[in-house]
């Protein structure tokens, strides 16, 4: 008797807790597609993409006119979107898809993004809104499409939105395909049109001396927006360059030195030292991570660098503020995406380059906050994936909702999506959350620890801890609470919850709280059982 209620008592502060038994951290999700790995058929680019609050995948491919595909959270078509989950839009052929991971969601669940438009004889920037449908949204520019020409060859490679719903394009822009000295940033009005209070006209230029070229765009919870770029390429020493810009345009002086900050790895080393940007994150604490590719020669590798809030150099972080990663024997090896895990832990993806597509891995990596690889996640902090049949390319990582990983990229002309297990991680301000059965209802409940840039908490309810659906919107309180929400409707059978962060700024944050079962006469059921990974 005495085992039977110890075991009871274990299973019982299990599910209280909320914990799970997961397979190695890095290792792809057997549940997903085949083996963890979803390829579609879809003679398209590489793809970019973004998720929504109800977990579904948006993605954008760099082919003829724009193509957005929506696919479910298990990596199946919406049906829902567009024709078949799919959408092209062309414009009678002058439009091509970004090269760039330009695109964002908007709160009534509409689409921003950019493409290479060609009305005439130069390259545009094409700004367009997607209804939720998949459909143009007519009431956006005209007829669903704005643009922007300052030369003759302007590219967008950064887009985000403002909480006032202003579309913010950051980019380059040239004379001709040797004049690399320009960058632009553009704001647009919610509705299309430039917006004059911003720069001049809508429009800020800035000039270099040397060769530069941008690649990401960040908003910060103050409005301020700060671009990433590649400084003095093809010389002996590039580097990763930040600018930052008040919300109206304006360089933001107090950031870096006179508005910029650069990051050299292999500073006063001899030789030609080769370092392209790729993309960059923004902390909770404003740090900013950037990631990409640096090396001497040909030998190029995985390179991150994290600047804090107000543009210096954060020495804490891996080696004096940077890290340069190799792997095995590869001498090509690229970081493409940075995301940023609710415990600080950092994650990227990219590809590790050979003469043969089928022995080039696709590599997912984990570093600690202070930027060292993590030990815990698969081997010595980088999983490492080939498939005997098909490429793997690597384009975007996601941490899930769901505390699983998500990277999505191409294979060949395919989507290519690849589901990694994760550590079980629990967001640093919640406590003591709870779900309990009160007759015909179910009351959940949560503390929190701080509420810092939180505007309000969802209340997320699923029927097979896969899809969930928002079911209440809480305020925050803006200091440590204790939160209590009433489910007077539970679903027939299992219902799963989780609390749903809405940060002030724009971003949302998904931890699944509570996997707890309940039925009318209040039993507790454990499942599956014999259990292997997940009880």
């Amino acid at each position: 008797m005495r085992n039977i209620k110890t075991i009871i008592t274990f299973l019982i502060v299990l599910l209280f807790f909320n914990q799970k038994i997961i397979a190695q951290a890095g290792t792809p999700d057997q549940t997903f597609g085949n083996d963890g790995i979803v390829i579609i058929n879809a003679n398209k680019g590489s793809n970019f993409s973004i998720i929504q609050p109800d977990g579904k995948i948006i993605l954008m491919s760099s082919y003829f006119g724009v193509n957005l595909d929506r696919l479910n959270a298990d990596g199946t078509y919406d049906e829902s979107f567009g024709t078949n989950g799919h959408t092209n839009i062309n414009f009678n052929g002058k439009m091509y898809g970004s090269l760039n991971n330009t695109m964002a969601l908007l709160n009534d669940g509409k689409i921003i993004c950019t493409a290479r438009y060609f009305p005439g004889g130069n390259t545009d920037v094409g700004i367009l809104r997607i209804n939720a449908n998949g459909t143009l949204d007519s009431s956006f520019g005209i007829n669903g499409l704005d643009s922007l020409e300052i030369d003759n060859i302007n590219t967008a490679t950064g887009l985000v939105v403002q909480q006032d719903g202003k579309i913010v394009v950051s980019g380059d822009v040239q004379e001709n395909e040797y004049d690399e000295q320009r960058t632009f940033i553009a704001r647009y009005l919610p509705n299309g049109g430039l917006d004059s209070a911003f720069g001049e006209d809508g429009i800020v230029i800035s000039q270099f001396i040397n060769a530069t070229s941008s690649n990401s765009l960040i908003i910060r919870p103050d409005g301020k927006l700060v671009r990433g770029s590649n400084y003095n390429l093809y010389d002996d020493h590039s580097a990763y360059m930040l600018e930052s810009f008040n919300s109206d345009g304006s360089k933001d002086e107090s950031f870096g030195i006179n508005g910029v900050a650069k990051y050299y790895f292999g500073l006063g080393q001899s030789g030609q030292w080769n370092t392209i940007m790729e993309a960059m994150a923004l902390q909770p604490d404003g740090k900013i991570v950037c990631t990409g590719e640096s090396g001497k020669g040909r030998n190029e590798y995985m390179a991150l660098c994290r600047f804090n809030a107000d543009g210096s150099v954060d020495g804490a972080f891996g080696e004096d503020g940077g890290i340069i990663t190799s792997y095995k024997n590869f001498k090509e090896i690229y970081s493409f995406s940075v995301d940023i895990q609710p415990d600080g832990k950092i994650l990227t993806c990219g590809n590790a380059l050979t003469n043969t597509i089928l022995t080039s891995p696709l590599l997912l990596s984990r570093y600690t906050e202070n930027g060292q690889l993590d030990p815990g996640f698969g081997e010595n902090g980088i999983s490492a994936n080939l498939n005997d049949n098909f490429a793997l390319g690597a384009h975007t990582v996601h941490y899930l909702s769901t505390g699983k990983i998500l990277v999505t990229g191409g294979s060949g002309f395919n989507i290519l999506l690849m589901r990694f297990n994760n550590d079980v991680v629990l967001a640093a301000n919640f406590k003591e959350v709870k779900a309990t059965q009160n007759k015909d209802a179910i009351t959940i409940t949560w503390q929190t620890l701080n509420e810092i840039g939180t505007k309000s908490f969802t209340v997320e309810r699923s029927g097979n801890a896969n899809d969930y659906v928002g079911i209440n919107t809480v305020p925050a309180k803006g200091v440590a609470s204790n939160y209590i929400y009433t489910d007077k409707n539970p679903l027939d059978g299992t219902n799963y919850y989780r609390i749903k962060d809405n940060a002030s700024y724009g971003t949302n944050t998904f931890i699944p709280v509570v996997n707890v079962l309940f039925n009318s006469t209040g039993v507790i059921y454990l499942y599956p059982n014999p259990s292997k990974n997940t009880v």
